[in-house]
């Protein structure tokens, strides 16, 4: 074990008396991801009814337009998390993130407004590449499925949290800006806390160290991979169009289908009950299971969700159907990414991780944007079902990628990635 593992105060990477266990710094991932989640969504939360209050929706409309358009230099990032490390990036990220949320206390300023969208859309890039990074320098495969479903189990309670609490913070500390903007500094003071809860790094290891990393270029890593690069970024984009194209009209869907609209914020209250329980579940599952088998089952019973979802003759049955789509979906996630961790080569793994969240970005922005004229063009049963025969082809894709690629072995993209160094 390296002197890192011994000295560190979480639990040891070693199995005792048959538990569960996790790397060092664990506690600080989980801890990191609650606070950075609580106020991306304390922000989130309170964010649009701040600009509303004062007619100024066109403003905060080019803050998330510049956020996206951010959010597509994830590839550039993951390089530097290479080069760098993702303790660096992950201190990185936390600042700028927390620099574009206080900003979102100024109103009125369209340039303001695009600024602060630019800055936190880096940060919060930042902070998710260096999440996985770290992981992946940092833990066995064996401790993988663990600590990726405890950090998304915070994840989901800090965005719990963050969209339960916002409007009772903003009410209770007073009425009109004075609540409003306590609230976005708040949110902004939880994520910068999170620079005291970044995890340490293995010393004996550096990320990619022994293969030049600072000499290696984007364009020799694509030309080297590049059917593993192809391959990112279509999944990519096909996972973030099926779930834009549904997702930002779901309580439409509930609506419509009868559910009525005062519970429409409980049915997805539920539903986010639901995907916490589910966070909680899946590193049990994933410790006995392969993660292929597990999103192959996840994403298929997401797929039969979502149809259950359009064929829904009752709205409890359509409710039920969307509580049962979020857990499932919440799981092949988690196994998507254990994959990614499993498959990507340490070298240039921020790259390819760079290259799945510009990709899963642009296939957000086009799946929204279709979503919007397929609803209103062809109606929602019609936009359901294409939603779910996206689901099923990417249930089906995925596994057959990782499989492929599960037959180069570690030497052999090592060796490319020397390569492409050299």
């Amino acid at each position: 074990m390296s002197n890192d593992q011994n000295t560190a105060d979480d639990s040891s990477p070693t199995e005792t008396s048959g538990q569960p266990t996790y790397p060092p710094g664990t506690r600080r991932v989980v801890a990191f991801s609650f606070m950075f989640f609580t106020g991306m969504w304390l922000s989130k939360t309170v964010h649009p009814l701040y600009f509303d209050a004062h007619d100024d929706l066109v403003a905060f409309g080019l803050s998330y337009t510049a956020m996206a358009v951010a959010g597509t230099t994830s590839v550039f990032i993951g390089r530097l998390a290479d080069r760098w490390g993702a303790r660096t990036i992950l201190a990185g990220g936390v600042v700028l993130y927390a620099l574009g949320m206080a900003l979102r206390i100024v109103h009125g300023s369209a340039a303001v407004a695009v600024t602060s969208g630019l800055v936190a859309g880096v940060g919060a890039s930042s902070v998710f590449i260096g999440l996985r990074t770290w992981t992946l320098h940092n833990t066995a495969e064996g401790q993988r499925a663990g600590l990726v479903s405890r950090r998304e189990f915070m994840t989901q309670a800090g965005t719990a949290l963050g969209m339960g609490t916002a409007g009772v913070l903003a009410a209770f500390i007073g009425a009109g800006d004075r609540g409003y903007v306590a609230v976005l500094l708040l949110a902004a003071v939880c994520v910068l806390s999170g620079l005291i809860l970044i995890p340490p790094g293995r010393t004996d290891a550096a990320p990619g160290s022994q293969l030049k990393r600072a000499e290696v270029g984007l364009g020799t890593v694509f030309r080297s991979h590049k059917g593993l690069v192809a391959g990112v970024i279509g999944l990519g984009l096909l996972m973030g169009s099926y779930v834009s194209i549904l997702s930002p009209y779901l309580p439409l869907l509930l609506a419509e289908r009868g559910v009525p609209v005062a519970l429409v914020g409980a049915v997805l209250a539920v539903a986010s009950v639901v995907r916490l329980a589910t966070a909680a579940a899946a590193g049990k599952i994933l410790r006995k299971r392969s993660p292929v088998l597990v999103f192959l089952i996840s994403e298929s019973c997401c797929a039969a969700a979502t149809l259950a979802l359009a064929l829904a003759v009752s709205p409890w049955l359509a409710a039920c159907a969307l509580a049962v789509r979020g857990a499932f979906l919440l799981g092949a996630s988690i196994s998507q990414e254990l994959l990614q961790l499993n498959a990507f080569p340490p070298a240039i793994a921020g790259v390819l991780f760079g290259l799945v969240q510009s990709a899963f970005l642009a296939g957000d922005s086009l799946g929204g944007a279709v979503g919007g004229w397929l609803y209103h063009e062809l109606g929602s049963s019609t936009m359901v079902l294409i939603a779910t025969g996206l689901t099923l082809a990417n249930a089906l894709l995925v596994p057959a990628f990782y499989r492929r690629l599960a037959r180069f072995t570690g030497s052999d993209l090592e060796r490319q990635a020397v390569r492409a160094a050299s």
